[in-house]
């Protein structure tokens, strides 16, 4: 129980009161995490039918965590010596290629036309499984975050099959191009930053996101 609560805590801005980090249970993120902050997108969604009003929710329930990983990135992209590159990603002030990757992330995940609020909660479980599974392969450059979670999802990436085949069910053409798309965004940036951490980790996780979404 106290492992779930985990899961929650990190990929969540819901309290869940005392939960340490823990990612024995990370499996369950595309079940617990994505169900709770696909559903509050999915509701915002029901209730003003708008892509963009959803979003934002969507965003704000994962308190942004994830998303400063993408800015990390964003930044880090526009460096083109590896050493330097991966600096960047340490440095809390955001320049023009994080303000950029936002942006467009958030104008792209806009411009969605979603057929109903389940394809909220489908898109952030299936970034979150695909996630997981993309992490057991990679190779971190730095011991964090990034580390803990690629080691914790090598043993557990089996969990999230459940997951993307539900995702490749009900929108298989989304599921195909965001999942196309998404690896050779993750490849790129792998290959740029000669490995993977917490960063690329979460900006793949958004971006993900928000191609199965702009895919429907």
């Amino acid at each position: 129980m106290r492992c779930l609560k985990a899961v929650v805590a990190f990929f969540t801005a819901f309290p869940v009161g005392g939960a340490e980090l823990d990612f024995s249970c990370v499996w369950a993120a595309p079940y617990l995490a994505g169900l709770a902050v696909g559903g509050a997108g999915g509701a915002v969604y029901l209730l003003t039918h708008s892509p963009a009003a959803a979003y934002a929710a969507l965003l704000l329930a994962t308190g942004l965590h994830h998303l400063d990983g993408l800015a990390d990135v964003g930044d880090a992209l526009m460096v083109r010596d590896r050493e330097r590159a991966r600096r960047v990603l340490e440095d809390p002030r955001r320049g023009v290629g994080g303000i950029f990757a936002v942006a467009a992330l958030f104008v792209l995940a806009a411009s969605a036309k979603p057929g109903g609020w389940l394809d909220y909660v489908a898109a952030d479980v299936y970034s979150k499984a695909l996630t997981l599974a993309v992490a057991a392969p990679s190779r971190p450059f730095k011991e964090g975050l990034g580390s803990l979670f690629i080691a914790a999802a090598r043993r557990q990436w089996p969990g999230a099959l459940l997951a993307l085949a539900a995702a490749a069910w009900l929108h298989p053409a989304a599921f195909l191009a965001a999942t196309a798309l998404s690896l050779a965004f993750y490849a790129a940036a792998y290959r740029h930053l000669g490995g993977a951490n917490g960063d690329l980790m979460g900006a793949l996780l958004e971006v993900s996101r928000a191609l199965y979404l702009v895919s429907l």
